[in-house]
């Protein structure tokens, strides 16, 4: 009687229809998936394509956030990875028409990953910390991937980009405070579209660097001009892009001078390796008075304010009156000019000779034999027989048509003669004394200057058809400039033509002044925290970007920093070097590779 009253409350319970609830009758009230019947088969989803892709849209990923020009996307990398550095399209969507038949109809952003990271949202930290309780605590017990919640997946990872540019009705424009919904499409960036909107390139001019998603990086020559910091960590590969700048320019008629630390750069094709007081001495009669004064002062070689005074007073008289008479004054010379140059008074004659004794002994400078035996070969066009030149024989090259057949009003200089002779000075100073790196760098720069002068006035006065300003080369510039100098160098050489590469692996050992006028930066990857906060002050991206990319370069890479007027129009491009040392057919340029570090560990090992 009880089962049957208990029988008859619960049918009134239920309602009307005496029917017991089911399990599909039992769904929480809020979002409910649409109902599909697995019988009917669905169509297959049309790709979203655009015209600015090669590439269709990243299903695998969505954009989470985006604030000011910075943001992030989630992906799911088993489907589809991104790298630091790769260049995303974010293209809002349309609900009425994702066709996007014409150019004209893409709108959207360009974005750059900057790092990597794994994403993190609490259902992911839960499971991760499943996975840790299990493994230590219940190995034995619990089997992790029978337990596990298996409906959260927790291989997503974050990818936070910097906002580079704007496309507006399919044109490339600045970024000018573009947004976008969190309602978008991501393509990859077609990598054809995106080098010809961030190189600077001229048909005939350009150097191929290397590669960009497989596509050449092929940079106007032109972009490197005036100063460039190539840097990063030791062994990064610094020294092999540097060749293959310097070979590439050398093949357009652009001649280099190389201020050689480690012995990296004269085997480079047409080179011209000298070592300073072996083969390479410097001529009295050659240089300007103030040069040889510098001389003086970075040696220090009197000690004495009256000695120098007078030195400065009388010298350049001396000097000249020897050239006057058709004869080449040497250190001998001078010094046995003692009492013209500094008087009677023995303190002073004492301080003039020890100090013109010890500059002899540096071996920096010819002797009247020397100097005439140079004056002999090269009007007999042939080698010297003491196998020493001086610095207007070694910078001939570049100044011979203006001694020659620049002053009698002939056009010289053509492109194709500077395409067919312009070589590569190389200055060997490794290991050299500091102060005599030092002098002979001061030496050639302020001969430089000179070069520089004149070919600005003939090409001005019409006498030569192209003007020669090299590309100068310094490797490890702080061993032997001093701070000050680099300071009033830079700026005084925009102005004479010249172009600078400094090419270090201690960044932070050159001065500021580099990094607040460099027009380009090359970096291979680079682990040192205070280097890289010194590359940041450079300007030419932002801090998050040189800090994200300097450490997760790939091997091979190279991060290309440049000003608005650089090569790459100011676009941090991430690229991968050509492997200049391949031979020719197989896409290289035949260049030696990099000097080898000699081991008397690894000569035992192969005798083992």
């Amino acid at each position: 009687m009880t089962n049957e009253k208990t029988t008859e409350q619960q049918k009134k319970s239920q309602g009307n229809s005496g029917k017991t609830p089911d399990s599909s009758e039992l769904k929480p009230s809020g979002f409910h998936s649409p109902e599909v019947d697995i019988d009917t088969q669905l169509e297959a989803e049309v790709p979203v394509k655009s015209k600015l892709s090669s590439e269709n849209a990243v299903d695998s990923a969505q954009l989470m956030e985006l604030t000011g020009s910075e943001g992030s996307i989630i992906f799911y990398p088993k489907a589809r990875d991104f790298e630091v550095g790769d260049v995303l399209y974010l293209r809002e969507r349309k609900q009425s028409d994702a066709n996007y038949e014409s150019k004209e109809s893409e709108n959207g952003i360009i974005v750059q990953i900057v790092s990597k990271g794994v994403a993190s949202y609490p259902q992911a930290d839960s499971k991760a910390l499943f996975r840790l309780l299990t493994n230590a605590q219940y190995k034995e017990i619990h089997q992790r991937s029978r337990n596990e919640p298996r409906e959260i997946i927790d291989e997503f990872l974050i990818g936070e980009f910097i906002v580079r540019n704007s496309i507006q009705n399919g044109k490339w424009r600045e970024p000018e405070g573009k947004v976008v919904t969190r309602n978008v499409d991501i393509f990859p960036i077609d990598p054809v579209f995106l080098i010809d909107n961030i190189l600077k390139k001229e048909d005939g001019l350009n150097l191929c660097l290397g590669s960009y998603k497989k596509h050449h990086v092929n940079v106007y020559a032109g972009g490197f001009e005036k100063v460039n910091l190539i840097t990063g960590m030791k062994g990064g590969g610094k020294s092999h892009i540097t060749k293959g700048i310097i070979h590439l320019q050398t093949n357009l008629g652009m001649p280099s001078i190389i201020f050689d630390i480690n012995g990296e750069y004269g085997e480079l094709p047409k080179a011209n390796k000298f070592r300073p007081t072996v083969d390479l001495k410097f001529r009295l009669d050659q240089l300007p008075i103030p040069s040889i004064f510098k001389v003086f002062e970075k040696l220090s070689l009197f000690n004495t304010t009256a000695t120098d005074n007078a030195v400065r007073a009388n010298l350049p008289e001396v000097i000249e009156s020897r050239k006057s008479a058709g004869g080449l004054p040497d250190l001998d010379f001078i010094l046995e000019q003692e009492n013209d140059v500094v008087g009677t008074q023995e303190q002073m004659l004492g301080a003039y000779r020890r100090g013109i004794n010890n500059l002899i002994s540096y071996n920096l400078f010819c002797t009247k034999d020397e100097a005439n035996e140079e004056e002999a070969a090269r009007k007999g066009k042939r080698d010297t027989k003491t196998g020493v030149v001086s610095l207007r024989t070694v910078l001939y090259r570049m100044a011979h048509d203006i001694d020659s057949q620049g002053s009698e009003g002939s056009k010289s200089q053509t492109l194709k003669e500077l395409r067919n002779n312009a070589g590569v000075i190389v200055f060997d100073i490794g290991g050299l004394s500091p102060i005599i790196q030092r002098v002979v760098v001061t030496l050639v720069i302020d001969q430089m200057k000179e070069i520089c002068r004149k070919q600005y006035e003939y090409f001005e006065n019409g006498k030569i058809e192209i003007p020669i300003y090299p590309s100068v080369f310094f490797e490890e510039a702080h061993m032997y400039m001093d701070e000050g100098y680099i300071d009033e160098l830079i700026p005084l050489i925009r102005h004479l033509g010249m172009n600078l590469f400094f090419v270090t692996n201690t960044p932070g050992a050159l001065p500021d002044s580099v990094f607040r006028l460099v027009d380009n930066v090359i970096m291979t990857r680079m682990v040192n925290q205070k280097d890289i906060d010194k590359v940041v002050i450079c300007g030419l991206a932002d801090k998050k970007t040189i800090q994200g990319f300097a450490k997760d370069l790939p091997k091979y890479h190279n991060l290309f920093l440049s000003a608005s007027n650089g090569a790459t129009k100011n676009f941090p491009l991430v690229f991968e070097v050509r492997d200049f040392t391949a031979p020719i057919e197989d896409g290289g340029e035949g260049l030696t590779k990099s000097g080898v570090t000699r081991s008397m560990w690894e000569v035992i090992k192969q005798k083992l």
